[in-house]
């Protein structure tokens, strides 16, 4: 099991959440097998068992932390291995789950803006000063200045897209939504003249959206409801239904209550109602990127981790069981594939053979004799054995007990045995 261990390596383009199912199985089998670890060491062998592609993420693990640990270690490969999944712009819709908002494209002006007020600067790797404890002088809220106020450049874009009376060149912006009284629903506008295949994630909306009419699984036609969006123009609604979309790992998930805005210009899916359903999302300051943590989780596994899963769920259930349950709709419209191999099944299974009655009709003392030698024990006894060694004759049933440090005296206390009982 330790050779398992040091062997198990990462082969390039495999997939990391297998590595760490295997990884994890082969560390719960050394622990029942009493064998400890320290967990740094068991970060450093999870770190060299990742490919030359991982360099730099396992540098840059190695050099932040100041002691390592193996959980430290899970958490970072399993973010950047959902992160690299992510990035990668979908050819089709729903591969994957993106969200744009002001925070990339403020991140550049405000870079910009530096750029151009100190063209001398030759500072490089400083940190930005920080803002807290500060008063913004137009929202009079704290943590930024008047120059870095979102609401004051989304006021100013508002303003300027008024005075031309168009639409803004950058795609996929997002204005404000502050406050309206009116209308069903509301949805940030988003400042684009083509109708866009992917999904985004976002946190102004209140139910999902789509504009596409064949992309409905189940659909009702509705005669009332608006979306009213940031710019202050209203969208109708035409129908409310279910939408299957295809994750980036292939597993497909279910958006109800899925509202057709036929004029809309993206696919929206909406964090408010997922938290309303329990979900979770976090969002890191800084980026374009939005990760749903219970989203993403709850549809980051693969076909066979589900079908391993309802398998433990269900007491070790049978393949062909757990396929009449999801023709039933018994497992949440998911569907199972073939079973891989499941060592508890096996061992559940096994059945110990007994040994046949031995019939030994002895008539006289040290005929047959019945020898055990039993060991190791966990605590030695107060004299420093760990083996004990017994002789029983069969038709006395007299009992000779030797009581051994170590498994090679086994020979000795034998010879002693036969001189005594020869005598």
């Amino acid at each position: 099991m330790k050779q398992r261990l040091y062997a198990h390596h990462l082969e390039e383009g495999a997939s990391v959440h297998e590595h760490l199912t295997v990884f994890k199985e082969i560390l719960s089998n050394l622990e029942a097998m009493e064998v400890q670890y320290d967990k740094e060491d068991l970060g450093l062998i999870l770190l060299c068992s990742l490919p030359p592609s991982y360099s730099t993420f396992r540098d840059t693990i190695l050099y932040s932390c100041e002691s390592l640990t193996i959980d430290e270690v899970y958490e970072s490969l399993t973010s950047h291995d959902k992160m690299k999944h992510l990035v990668v712009k979908p050819d089709s819709q729903g591969e994957s789950l993106i969200a744009r908002g002001r925070q990339d494209q403020n991140a550049d002006n405000d870079r910009g803006r530096t750029q151009e007020r100190n063209p001398r600067s030759k500072s490089k790797g400083r940190s930005k000063p920080s803002n807290r404890g500060k008063t913004c002088n137009f929202c009079k809220k704290k943590g930024h200045i008047k120059s870095e106020c979102y609401k004051l450049e989304n006021k100013i874009k508002r303003e300027a897209a008024n005075q031309k009376g168009k639409q803004s060149e950058n795609s996929g912006e997002a204005d404000v939504v502050e406050d309206y009284s009116d209308g069903e629903l509301l949805v940030a506008s988003v400042n684009d003249s083509k109708v866009s295949e992917e999904w985004i994630l976002d946190s102004g909306c209140t139910f999902h959206m789509s504009p596409y009419r064949d992309w409905f699984t189940t659909y009702e036609i509705v005669s009332k409801g608006v979306v009213l969006m940031g710019n202050n123009a209203s969208c109708k609604i035409a129908g409310v239904g279910t939408i299957k979309i295809k994750m980036f790992d292939g597993v497909i998930r279910t958006l109800s209550d899925m509202r057709h805005v036929p004029e809309l210009k993206r696919n929206l899916i909406s964090l408010s109602t997922l938290d309303s359903k329990g979900y979770r999302y976090t969002a890191k300051s800084g980026g374009s990127t939005i990760t749903g943590d219970a989203a993403v989780a709850s549809s980051s596994l693969s076909d066979d981790d589900i079908t391993k899963l309802w398998h433990m769920c269900l007491g070790h259930m049978s393949e062909n069981g757990m396929v009449e349950l999801s023709k039933r709709g018994l497992l949440d419209g998911q569907g199972i594939c073939k079973l891989n191999f499941c060592e508890h099944c096996v061992f559940g299974k096994e059945k110990r053979v007994r040994f046949t009655r031995g019939i030994h009709n002895t008539k006289g003392t040290l005929e047959y004799i019945h020898s055990n030698l039993w060991g190791p024990s966990r605590v030695p006894s107060r004299g420093g054995a760990n083996y004990m060694l017994t002789f029983i004759d069969d038709f006395s049933r007299k009992v000779w007990a030797f009581f051994l440090k170590q498994k090679s005296d086994l020979f000795f206390a034998f010879k002693s045995w036969k001189i005594m009982i020869e005598k």
